[in-house]
């Protein structure tokens, strides 16, 4: 396959996925679960086939990430989806997760806008950690709350921050 062919098709996977954030939260709005579900599937797919175009692919024409950026707006707006379709989980999940996990990207975005030379590294167990967070909403949405799973996702994904903030700092200082 051609990189540059690649590479456009990875692109437009990730602002599919951006894009669908727009009907995502329509569909959450009017609580259609199950639209929902289709939706969120699909879009969660664009982002693992545009890992694999992007592996094939030619290197991006800017410094900027937009994978990372994509997956950091999807995450947040999975949060308000979770607040629209399931009443009370946002209150009864929020301590300590989203106050950590603010905290966490907003360091990430600071040593990112401070030092330019950082790209987002993607490290193995991150990788893990995203493809677990987007396994939440289709499990909460099949299987009701089961809070073992929930507190698992999102202490996987609590840690996968402070690996990256660690691989940060440690690069930072170096």
């Amino acid at each position: 396959m051609d990189k540059n062919l690649a590479r456009t098709i990875a692109d437009s996977l990730t602002w599919a996925r951006i894009f669908s954030i727009v009907p995502l939260t329509l569909l959450a709005w009017y609580d259609l679960k199950w639209w929902v579900f289709g939706l969120y599937i699909a879009a969660a797919l664009t982002d693992l086939f545009d890992g694999i175009f992007a592996r094939r692919a030619a290197p991006a024409g800017t410094d900027v990430d937009l994978d990372g950026i994509a997956d950091l707006i999807f995450s947040f707006a999975t949060l308000l989806w979770f607040w629209l379709l399931i009443p009370g989980f946002v209150l009864t999940y929020w301590l300590p997760y989203v106050p950590i996990f603010v905290l966490l990207e907003i360091y990430i975005m600071y040593v990112r806008l401070q030092h330019q030379r950082y790209g987002i590294p993607h490290l193995r167990f991150g990788r893990f950690a995203m493809a677990l967070f987007f396994f939440l909403l289709p499990v909460v949405i099949v299987r009701g709350d089961v809070p073992w799973f929930v507190h698992g996702v999102l202490i996987i994904g609590v840690a996968s921050k402070l690996q990256l903030s660690w691989a940060f700092w440690n690069g930072r200082r170096a």
